[in-house]
């Protein structure tokens, strides 16, 4: 019993995000529900309640399609995701909108284990009191990188939270995440991380002064068909609702900050960007064109969060400034 509790404590060390890989497949899923109050710091009105969501589940996977060996994985998966924020008070913008959708994602994925047990080494895989020691030493370990890349067709539904403006979208997707080493160069010389690891330092976090992993940038870039169910801002500009494509950028990190009162607090970054293709210059000067997003949260273990967001998003007509204070539900 000991030998297998132990080998299942490694395999959770190498598989886990500050270690290594873990499929993108399996990360967030499920349903994911945070009660908020939403204060927008840009105009006089008061906050509101609300709530955000991120539902995420696989809902078909070929098993003739999966493809498993001991370094790396392929996989076709049919996901369904929805996400956005709402407020009880639809006169107060989260500055976020609501998009649902089906995706088709064929999901490719290579990892090199960490090195265990070499000479000199304080870790013995065989034997369960040994276990810190190979923590420590997989924390420092030069090998034990991953790189995942997923390719898709993307159709989804969009709305404003007041649902007065609609659009439906069809395209494709490429997203790559990539966790290097955790003791390699690139790992170190991340400079996204540099700031987090002098806060830990500060806070006695486990992690101290050592490089994350997972605050290494994902990408992920979309192309789609828009096709306007409903947008009278559009409308009134050009006199009706043609089809549009539209080119979407999306990057996020996340990082360790800290421990307060005997939890983790981690920083999550993300960054989107949305722009249509060929647009024409009314659209341009409307500001119907482009739109970009910023939203910086420190999530607490306990299940707090507190969330600045500034920006626009589509069905936007003007940039909003949001501080979003919630609790984490998970389902």
């Amino acid at each position: 019993m000991k030998s297998f509790t132990f080998i299942s404590a490694l395999a959770f060390l190498v598989s886990s995000p500050a270690f290594g890989a873990e499929s993108p497949s399996e990360v967030n899923k499920g349903v994911n529900i945070v009660p908020k109050f939403f204060q927008p710091t840009s105009s006089s009105s008061s906050g509101s309640l609300g709530f955000s969501y991120q539902i995420e589940k696989t809902i078909l996977t070929p098993v003739n399609k999966q493809e498993i060996s001991n370094e790396a994985f392929r996989v076709l998966n049919l996901d369904i995701k929805a996400e956005g924020n709402v407020a009880f008070n639809s006169d107060v913008n989260p500055a976020d909108f609501l998009k649902t959708g089906l995706e088709l994602n064929y999901v490719c994925q290579y990892s090199s284990a960490v090195s265990q047990g070499g000479p000199g080494s304080n870790c013995d895989p065989t034997n369960i009191d040994t276990l810190q020691a190979c923590i420590e030493e997989a924390k420092h370990s030069k090998t034990g990188d991953a790189f995942t890349l997923l390719l898709g067709a993307i159709g989804s539904f969009e709305s404003d939270q007041k649902f007065e403006k609609q659009n439906a979208t069809y395209g494709a997707h490429i997203t790559t995440v990539y966790r290097p080493a955790p003791a390699s160069f690139t790992n170190k010389a991340n400079p996204l991380d540099w700031p987090f690891r002098l806060v830990r330092v500060l806070t006695g976090d486990p992690w101290g002064f050592a490089a994350s992993p997972d605050a290494f940038p994902k990408l992920r870039l979309a192309a789609e068909r828009v096709k306007p169910v409903d947008d009278k801002d559009r409308e009134a500009v050009l006199g009706a609702t043609p089809d549009y494509n539209r080119a979407n950028i999306e990057i996020a990190m996340t990082s360790p900050v800290g421990t307060f009162q005997g939890k983790q607090v981690k920083f999550e970054g993300s960054w989107r960007y949305f722009k249509e293709i060929g647009a024409d210059e009314v659209i341009k000067t409307a500001g119907l064109g482009e739109f970009s997003y910023f939203a910086a949260t420190l999530k607490h273990d306990s299940g707090w969060q507190l969330t600045y967001a500034t920006g626009k998003l589509p069905f936007d007509r003007q940039n909003e400034k949001v501080w979003e204070l919630g609790y984490k539900l998970q389902f």
